[in-house]
């Protein structure tokens, strides 16, 4: 039945070609493309018709090489015969742009248009098909390569922890909480925190903590980039603690892939079971020669992690973890499998002795106890949530006020406490400070020791904190101070600034 509706030797059947569907179309002109050329090669340039049949056919059905062969065709004979090659260089151009071979389909084009001007046709098809390139496709091109050619030498900027922030330096780079910064109208940020120790061996170790919302953009504001980060711990898998976490890891990828040195940074990832959940199709991710990017350590309430990969996190990073419980529910467990935790550092503590332990309480529901497990702490970063909805009830999620003052009353056992008061919900514009001198006040005991030893510090981006005397840097002048001589200034209600009150 085909060898009736088709024959390579007779031109005019070849209009039939058509009615066939696309799989048999394509294995006709495939199969017999050999004897198609030659066919056409004894055919004379001016009879068109079976020159664009097979052209255009073979263009509809994705052909691309053989209607580059048969205008290629077209072009010789008609150029040997000195006649108008706009028409055949036009439709090899096409063949050309459709194999993404640009350059060769702009000459083409050109060569059409030349002919074109000749034969006075003003806007041919060849002169729009021109302009398409010339105003879109090479400039954006162009800005793709730069785009590339920026994005290499920004992966290469060298590692810049000591210069940008220093060792020992606690930075909350955290405004807003939970969706806000998704349904806000306003600007509207998210965050997390990042932590800056040295370890055993004098080194400046990066660590991202819960990276949400906005915390890759607020972190390159500081100067830093994809080098500076060493780790990244994870209390619990919701978008407001995780959402730079692929980010970071797409970046990794890119500098394993781009950097001048060729070498492999291995990132080293803390998370609860939701986070592992969420992330566990990247966790597994190599560089291009098969070199693991990412070592994974779950955290589970009770557990002690003092190593990764059988490597002493003191040795590498200038701290080991206390994981703690945090009553707050998980999206990819469904159960209350989030965490908070215990950063144990090497840096001496010199108001209480001993060394300087981190608490983060991470996103929880006061439960009677809960502040015990941090009462070795004497630096506490402080998930507030919201505040109590219902009368006489705590949330069910968050610590809220209440919560927050329990805790803090259970945490501080008559010691020295910096706690950071975050997780803010955008209902607490223009009143983070007035609500962290509620929880300082009403946390401190009722009789007794009025001494000031609990200060309830919010946080905005701007906060850091020196570790090594728990110093607060002064937003104008950029010199630390003690942080009971601290005051916030919160004149504007987007931005706090940290103010000396001597």
């Amino acid at each position: 039945m085909l060898k009736d509706l088709l024959d390579v030797k007779r031109p005019t059947t070849w209009g039939n070609l058509p009615r066939l569907n696309h799989h048999l179309c394509k294995e006709w002109i495939t199969t017999n493309f050999k004897d198609i050329l030659e066919t056409l090669q004894n055919t004379p340039p001016e009879n068109l018709e079976p020159w664009n049949t097979l052209g255009f056919v073979c263009i509809d059905n994705n052909l691309y090489q053989e209607a580059e062969k048969i205008y290629d065709e077209l072009f010789k004979k008609t150029q040997k015969k000195h006649g108008n090659i706009g028409l055949p260089a036009y439709f090899r151009g096409i063949a050309h742009f459709l194999q993404g071979r640009f350059q060769d389909a702009y000459k083409d084009f050109k060569m059409a248009r030349q002919f074109e001007i000749q034969t006075k046709k003003v806007s041919g098809t060849s002169s729009r098909a021109i302009a398409y390139m010339e105003e879109t496709l090479f400039p954006t091109r162009e800005i793709i390569k730069n785009n590339q050619a920026r994005l290499i030498k920004d992966l290469n900027n060298p590692r810049s922890l000591d210069h940008n922030i220093g060792p020992n330096m606690l930075r909350t780079i955290h405004k807003w909480n939970s969706a806000t910064p998704l349904f806000s109208h306003s600007i509207s940020q998210g965050g997390g925190y990042f932590l800056t120790l040295k370890n055993k061996h004098g080194q400046t170790k990066g660590i991202a903590i819960d990276p949400g919302y906005d915390f890759f953009d607020i972190f390159r504001d500081t100067g830093l980039g994809i080098a500076d980060i060493d780790a990244i711990i994870i209390t619990h898998d919701h978008d407001d603690h995780t959402e730079s976490v692929e980010g970071i890891l797409s970046l990794l990828a890119k500098y394993n892939d781009h950097n001048e040195q060729k070498n492999t940074k291995v990132l080293d990832i803390f998370g609860s079971s939701g986070t592992l959940l969420k992330f566990h199709g990247l966790l597994s991710a190599t560089d291009l020669f098969g070199n693991r990017e990412i070592n994974f350590k779950l955290l589970v309430p009770g557990s002690e992690i003092t190593e990764i990969e059988n490597v002493s996190l003191q040795e590498k990073h200038g701290f080991t973890l206390s994981i703690k419980p945090a009553h707050h529910t998980e999206r990819w467990t469904n159960q209350e499998s989030a965490v908070g935790l215990v950063i144990h550092t090497n840096i001496p503590d010199i108001k209480n002795g001993g060394q300087l332990n981190i608490g983060i309480t991470g996103d929880t529901r006061y439960e009677v106890g809960i502040g015990r497990a941090y009462k070795d702490c004497q630096v506490l970063l402080l998930n507030i949530g919201s505040v109590e909805k219902e009368e006489g009830k705590f949330l069910s999620q968050h610590l809220g006020m209440i919560g927050c003052i329990n805790l803090l009353k259970e945490a501080r056992l008559d010691k020295h406490l910096l706690a950071i008061l975050t997780e803010f919900g955008e209902e607490f514009s223009g009143k983070r400070d007035i609500i962290s001198r509620i929880l300082e006040n009403w946390a401190q005991p009722m009789a007794g020791n009025k001494q000031k030893q609990l200060r309830v510090i919010p946080a905005d981006v701007h906060l850091e904190v020196r570790l090594e005397d728990l110093n607060i840097r002064e937003t104008e002048t950029k010199v630390f101070f003690p942080y009971n001589m601290i005051e916030i200034d919160e004149s504007d209600p987007e931005i706090l600034k940290y103010k000396f009150n001597g």
